[in-house]
């Protein structure tokens, strides 16, 4: 169902390499590939959950650096 038609922002948000569990088996490169702290990647998500806008509905967001991302 489309749901932008019914005033609904769906995005995919996309939180960046952050340094947890499910990642420390890539944790030798995590300063080098600039991994962050969870509590950082999850102030990232909120922030970009802020700037929702319908004109942005279906968007791959890259909550590093709030671009899209192409899909």
């Amino acid at each position: 169902m489309e749901m932008k038609s019914h005033g609904i922002i769906v995005q995919i948000l996309h939180p960046g390499f952050n340094r947890t569990d499910m990642t420390s088996k890539y944790k030798h490169i995590w300063d080098i590939e600039g991994a962050v702290d969870s509590s950082v990647g999850a102030k990232r998500v909120c922030h970009e959950i802020n700037l929702m806008t319908l004109e942005r509905a279906g968007m791959f967001i890259n909550c590093e650096d709030g671009l899209q991302i192409p899909w």
